[in-house]
């Protein structure tokens, strides 16, 4: 059983460590029921590109990590377990320092929208924004967004998913000292995110060894130990419980997304 995953877009790109890990994890949890398998990097791809090699099933890519929508879940096979309990769903800020200020004084959703946001080409989240009102700009290649926030003169905001951006930050602020983390917002909008594969037979039989072996992660404590070992000093660096949460509706979930299973959930209240 190979999976391929899509590796870094960058050098200092980290976003997804975790997901492999617990990707990794929950096929080792499988190995007596499945056998062996390959967990393989394939050529860096941009999303866009990662999405065009998934439906074509061309056998570069056979999974991938991406948030759910009405049309992706159609067109793949997923495994409905929020891969980081969504986490990635509650966003804060990566904002010059020179408009510290301007973030400061910002007390309610509609004052926020006046702010345009910057995103990757094609990622998911844009439509959510756009549609909630917002000004999104999109950038192709990941690293220019955050070199495009701090030297442009207009004041924007670059949305990072809680998962997301320390690493994001400690990995470029010395080359870019005028970046910084907004300290007081927190923006919310559902975003679960799953593993995704190709609608085959094989694609089918890869899905079925992960949700397998997420389960057993979680019946045996093991997925919140990975979850609390990679982001439990992030929740609380990043003073989440203090922050003005902002919510969002997300128009393109599907209605099969297990709210109502509330221990595949972060809650940041608690």
């Amino acid at each position: 059983m190979v999976y391929i995953f899509h590796p870094p877009e960058s050098e200092i790109d980290r976003r997804y460590n975790y997901h492999w890990d617990l990707l990794k994890a929950a096929l080792e949890a499988t190995k007596d029921k499945y056998g062996p398998y390959v967990l393989k990097p394939s050529v860096r791809m941009t999303e866009d590109r990662q999405m065009r090699e998934l439906l074509s099933n061309s056998k570069k890519l056979t999974v991938m990590i991406r948030e759910t929508s009405i049309k992706r879940e159609r067109q793949l096979e997923t495994v409905r377990i929020p891969i980081d309990k969504s986490l990635i769903s509650y966003r804060v800020l990566l904002i010059n320092k020179k408009d510290k200020a301007t973030f400061d004084k910002i007390s309610n959703l509609e004052q926020l929208k006046k702010i345009p946001m910057r995103q990757g080409e094609g990622w998911g989240d844009n439509a959510i924004l756009e549609s909630a009102g917002f000004r999104v700009l999109e950038e192709v290649y990941y690293d220019r967004i955050f070199e495009n926030l701090v030297f442009s003169a207009h004041t924007t905001a670059f949305p990072r998913g809680v998962t997301e951006v320390l690493e994001e930050f400690n990995a470029r602020k010395e080359r870019l000292p005028q970046l910084m983390i907004e300290e007081n917002i927190l923006l919310y909008y559902p975003l679960p995110t799953y593993f995704w594969f190709h609608q085959t037979e094989e694609g089918k039989k890869l899905a079925r060894r992960a949700q397998d072996g997420l389960e057993l992660l979680i019946q045996n404590g093991e997925f919140d130990r990975m979850f609390n070992r990679a982001y439990g000093k992030v929740i609380a660096d990043l003073n989440l419980k203090k922050r003005k949460l902002f919510r969002i509706e997300n128009p393109l979930l599907p209605t099969s997304v297990p709210f109502d299973n509330k221990k595949l959930w972060f809650d940041p209240t608690k």
